[in-house]
């Protein structure tokens, strides 16, 4: 009885005092779980334009994006894949925050700019990430998704069904409320806690694996006067290092402001969406730095990758991505009605001390 209790206490602090969180992290996961698809239809105006003959270089393509704000620092370059997608041109903002430019691959006409994070996705995204606050945010978020799986264990001790299987699948509707929440909860909590232990492990591992893997902060680097050499040319270089294959991102390290990083997709490459074959450029020397065609994962990256399917519900494919929206909104539904049974309990006992005092003194 005292462990019941113990256990029942525990469950009831966690889910009271952050459960809001599991809210946010539940609702905003939901949100992202269509993102890119969310975020093409959107914004088609600036993702999707009508395919002509020919493409202009790549040289106007990247002065059209910067002109538009030339004093942000380049992030990266996203390539068209599809004859009908748009450059993607990304900036950073003094302030950290991501802006992106779209530029029509046939006119190399800017199409508009926007500040990711100001967007729909970006703002779900990026509340789900970090909460907002940044590092302190990520870290925040990755202690939440542990008390997560701790809630969610708790909870699955408490589970009515230990005792009588049947009553832990029933949900009374001609009942007081009191009793209605308590069956909602309870029937909620054991029919998503594998999957919401799953993605509260998932994501504290995620945000573990970029502490670990990100290498340290970033050293502010000399403002470089030269100019570099042009892009078409890099673009040249970095085929002939690396043929075949189709470039997909050229990539600009804020800590080597004097390297690009130009990936490229193969056809016959098991990596998902990640493109790992890349080549390494002195873009103001345009010498070949590093070449190397990555076809296959190694092993580490086949465990983030796994990581980061279960917990976008990639794993199982469109089928489990929509029954990851409906878990999302658990914590809301675990969250209400936990309250409703803390507070009925918080009454009763009241309740009960107040019968107590008044027996004592009549």
């Amino acid at each position: 009885m005292k462990f019941r209790k113990l256990v029942f206490n525990l469950h009831s602090i966690i889910g009271i005092v952050i459960g809001v969180f599991f809210v946010i992290s539940g609702l905003t996961g939901s949100g992202i779980v269509f993102r890119s698809e969310a975020d093409r239809i959107l914004n088609a105006k600036l993702m999707q334009v009508t395919p002509q003959a020919e493409m202009q270089s790549i040289d106007r393509i990247l002065t059209a994006g910067q002109q538009t704000h030339p004093d942000l620092r380049l992030q990266f370059i996203k390539f068209p894949q599809q004859r009908e997608e748009t450059y993607l041109i990304s900036m950073k903002a003094t302030n950290g925050e991501r802006v992106e430019t779209y530029v029509n691959p046939y006119t190399a006409k800017v199409l508009g700019s926007r500040v990711w994070e100001r967007s729909l996705v970006g703002f779900l995204y990026t509340l789900h990430y970090s909460l907002f606050l940044g590092t302190p945010g990520r870290i925040a978020i990755g202690v939440f998704g542990i008390l997560l799986l701790l809630s969610t264990l708790t909870g699955t001790l408490l589970w009515s069904g230990w005792r009588n299987i049947r009553t832990g699948f029933k949900i009374r509707t001609q009942v007081p409320t009191y009793l209605f929440n308590y069956d909602l909860h309870n029937v909620g909590g054991i029919l998503t806690a594998v999957l919401l232990s799953l993605i509260a492990v998932t994501g504290s591992l995620i945000v573990l694996a970029q502490f670990v893997l990100g290498g340290g902060q970033t050293i502010a680097q000399p403002i470089l006067t030269q100019t570099p050499v042009a892009m078409s040319q890099l673009l040249q270089r970095a085929d002939a290092a690396l043929p075949g294959g189709k470039i997909s991102f050229v990539i600009f390290p804020e800590a080597q402001p004097r390297k690009i990083l130009v990936r490229k997709k193969f056809s016959e490459q098991t990596t998902g969406k990640f493109d790992l074959s890349a080549v390494e450029i002195d873009r103001y020397q345009g010498t070949i730095l590093k070449a190397e065609k990555v076809l296959k994962p190694n092993a580490v990256f086949k465990v983030l990758l796994t990581i980061a399917d279960l917990h976008y519900g990639r794993f199982g494919g469109l089928a489990t991505r929509i029954v990851y929206i409906f878990v999302g909104f658990a914590p809301l539904i675990l969250f209400i009605t936990g309250f409703f049974i803390w507070r009925d309990r918080r009454k009763r006992k009241d309740w009960q001390n107040n019968e107590k005092i008044f027996s004592s003194t009549h």
